[in-house]
């Protein structure tokens, strides 16, 4: 399914976005690099078969308008609830990848009642968000690769231990495969796409039920899909 590409005007800045399917909502957000736009989650797109894709390009990125100066995560928070306000969504779940997920972060902290659930695909953060994190109660699924040398895997743990309510995933070193190298590794939704895609499916399927393990029980996922097992005490979920 080819997603529709349309314009709005929000306040004085024109927003580019694709949009798809016809479930819950779910919001899409790039990272910083010169070039990304919302095309960088096409390998994610399958998602429309469950959920309303909204995949907008944030300020000063591909189609939507450039300010002088790029705004910061904090302004960018602030134009996506305009956004989601011009487009009826009252309540949505978040997908990041990069300064993307600083800025899904910094929504959720901002209306909180806006947000059902985030992933965080090797995402950046401010330090003054992290504190506040801890008042954060929405079920987050943070996915990290081991060896990118950009968003280090230390900022997954730093951000799982922020967000009580959180799950971290990790994947295999990217620069095992000859073809890529740590500088490509925080790329994740392009270089690891169908773990990316399965991930994504399975946490927002169930996203309560599969986060906020005790950390001394947990053993730290290596990027494999979660899945559901019946035990006697319940259903508990674990790396297959």
């Amino acid at each position: 399914m080819e997603p529709a590409e349309k314009e709005v005007a929000v306040g004085e800045y024109k927003v580019n976005y694709a949009s798809l399917g016809n479930g819950e909502p779910l919001i899409l957000l790039h990272g910083s690099e010169s070039k990304e736009s919302w095309r960088v989650w096409e390998p994610l797109l399958p998602l429309g078969d469950t959920y309303r894709v909204i995949a907008p390009d944030l300020l000063g990125y591909g189609r939507s308008s450039k300010p002088l100066e790029t705004p910061d995560h904090r302004s960018q928070a602030h134009m996506l609830k305009d956004l989601a306000d011009r487009l009826g969504v009252q309540r949505t779940a978040m997908l990041g990848g990069g300064w993307g997920g600083q800025v899904a972060i910094e929504f959720a902290l901002e209306w909180p009642d806006s947000v059902s659930s985030l992933v965080l695909v090797a995402s950046a953060y401010d330090t003054e968000q992290l504190p506040r994190l801890k008042k954060l109660r929405k079920p987050t699924l943070i996915i990290y690769a081991e060896d990118d040398m950009v968003t280090q895997l230390k900022a997954g743990y730093l951000l799982r231990d922020a967000i009580g309510t959180s799950r971290l995933e990790v994947l295999e070193p990217v620069a095992r495969d000859p073809r890529y190298d740590f500088r490509m590794s925080h790329r994740l939704q392009k270089f690891r796409g169908p773990q990316v895609l399965q991930l994504a499916r399975s946490f927002l399927s169930r996203p309560s039920a599969m986060v906020a393990e005790p950390p001394e029980l947990e053993n730290e996922l290596r990027g494999q899909a979660l899945r559901k097992e019946d035990e006697k005490d319940g259903a508990i979920w674990k790396k297959s």
